[in-house]
């Protein structure tokens, strides 16, 4: 399975690992052989003179031990004893299996010039330097090392994490490693991830070390892929003899004047996504002129204020379907004011079944965010970056730059689902579950894209789901409509309303 997880997290994983039987020792030995392997099967290294930079901890020893395959392999092999002499038990027993073999070993401080130039004729150089948590700057003598394998026309490979880039926070000041190819071992870490960092690491390879799925288990924020597979057995069958109210009843709050399609689209998105009952509600205006489009649902109209939203008065009618209902969506074009502000909290407070909060939603939530400790269900948002901006006080930049760190410390801080929308949509759970979406395009990116995928997440929380996995089941099928949608009418020029054209298409990829 393909994850991502943090430096500390995969220390974990390991030692869990290493109390199941398989040893520290073991895992090193299988991150060398299988980087090794991978080296020689991607590139002809027989005669090759690579040069491996080891430092003096874990990732020195996995250094060692792909050293010694690659002599098995045909390779010349010198190594650079950067950092002195190994301080682990693991890297010095692979130091020691090293010094039977015809490795040439150099140290940098009584032959660096040898050193310097025996870089400038390699073939190949293998970075392992530091490990994954390596912080600050790289300082001399290595510093020099490092300039000279950045300038030289070697093949460069960095094990787990380039030299100089951290695993979590991904670039430090400095100089660091430029590395052809990175082998991440075991786990993609946030480095290989972030915005700001990945494209620093060359391409990148996953290497399964021998951590078993199990020694994962129950780590926070480690990444999953959506996938057709992962969602695929999320939605039950439906029964033959089934009828509407087992399919669940979605309430949805939208909508007000001029920002009816808002409503309308979601409340169709619903229909479409199997909810047995929907129920608009919504200001009379958009009810009377929207309601030839949304036949199937059922409406709640209430009074305009003055500035056509949702009015005080209709509060009480509000409340009475929301007991009703068994999920309830609020936000999409509702309008900013102390009012909706009101209506959030009112809402938030008093449902008993799972919420779903987006849009205008959200813009009202980002001024009383302890509200969320006033609600007795499961909840939902579905920022966007801008959205989430105004939800945490960080810039767009910010979140952009770290997606899925920014989502996960949300969700475990305020007990909510997290959809984090924009390119490779991020869902965070409040368990510390964090999912990327795999579908989806730029052809989405138009008002009421949005507004489509909270209906189709209310409608498989009525229908009983999980808000993990509505969350999911919503993005994946979100932005598979829209990837459909653009296949037949362009990025350019789809719209929101064809990608619910092809939701209901769907779903039989499901059975």
């Amino acid at each position: 399975m393909e994850r991502t997880v943090t430096v500390e997290q995969m220390k974990r994983a390991e030692k869990s690992a290493n109390d199941m039987g398989i040893s520290y020792l073991k895992l090193m030995d299988n991150a060398g052989t299988f980087s090794a392997l991978t080296i020689a099967q991607k590139y002809y290294v027989i005669n090759k003179k690579v040069v491996i930079l080891c430092g003096s901890g874990n990732n020195g020893g996995d250094g060692f031990v792909i050293a010694k395959r690659l002599i098995e392999k045909g390779a010349s092999v010198t190594v650079v004893m950067c950092k002195g002499m190994p301080t682990t038990a693991e890297s010095n027993k692979m130091y020691e299996a090293l010094l039977k073999t015809d490795a040439e070993f150099l140290w940098p401080e009584r032959e660096k010039r040898v050193i310097l130039y025996v870089l400038k004729q390699a073939d190949f150089i293998v970075d392992c330097l530091f490990g994954t948590g390596f912080k600050g700057e790289i300082k001399e003598p290595i510093l020099e090392i490092v300039k000279v394998v950045n300038q030289s026309s070697a093949k460069v490979i960095s094990i787990d994490v380039p030299s100089g880039l951290n695993g979590d926070g991904g670039v430090n000041e400095g100089e660091f490693i430029h590395a052809d190819l990175n082998l991440a071992l075991g786990a993609y870490k946030p480095v290989h991830k972030m915005k700001n960092s990945a494209d620093l690491c060359g391409e990148i390879m996953l290497i399964d070390i021998g951590i078993p799925d199990s020694a994962f288990e129950g780590t926070h924020g480690f990444v999953t892929k959506i996938t057709l597979d992962t969602i695929k057995d999320i939605l039950p069958e439906r029964d033959e003899f089934s009828h509407k109210g087992n399919y669940g009843r979605l309430l949805n709050i939208a909508g007000s004047v001029g920002m009816g399609g808002a409503a309308l689209m979601s409340t169709l998105s619903a229909l479409r996504s199997g909810a047995g009952i929907v129920c608009l509600a919504s200001v009379k205006e958009v009810i009377r002129y929207g309601f030839p489009f949304i036949m199937e649902a059922v409406t709640l109209p209430v009074e305009a204020d003055q500035n056509g939203q949702i009015a005080e008065s209709g509060f009480s009618l509000l409340l009475t379907a929301l007991n009703k209902a068994s999920a309830c969506v609020i936000g999409c074009g509702l309008g900013q004011s102390e009012t909706i502000k009101r209506l959030l909290r009112l809402i938030v407070a008093n449902s008993k079944n799972p919420l779903v909060i987006d849009a205008d939603g959200i813009n009202a939530l980002s001024h009383d965010i302890d509200i969320i400790k006033t609600a007795k269900c499961d909840i939902v948002i579905t920022p966007h970056p801008m959205e989430m901006s105004r939800l945490t006080g960080l810039s767009v930049e910010q979140i952009e730059n770290n997606r899925q760190k920014t989502a996960l410390d949300f969700a475990l801080k305020h007990g909510v689902t997290v959809i984090l929308k924009g390119h490779e949509t991020v869902v965070a759970t409040k368990s510390g579950e964090v999912y990327i979406n795999t579908t989806g395009n730029s052809g989405m990116a138009k008002g009421g894209s949005g507004d489509v995928l909270s209906g189709m997440l209310g409608a498989f929380l009525a229908q009983g789901l999980s808000a993990k996995n509505a969350s999911i089941l919503g993005v994946y099928l979100h932005g598979l409509a829209g990837d459909n949608a653009a296949k037949k009418l362009s990025k350019a020029g789809m719209l929101p309303r064809d990608i619910i054209d092809e939701i209901p298409l769907l779903f039989n990829l499901l059975n």
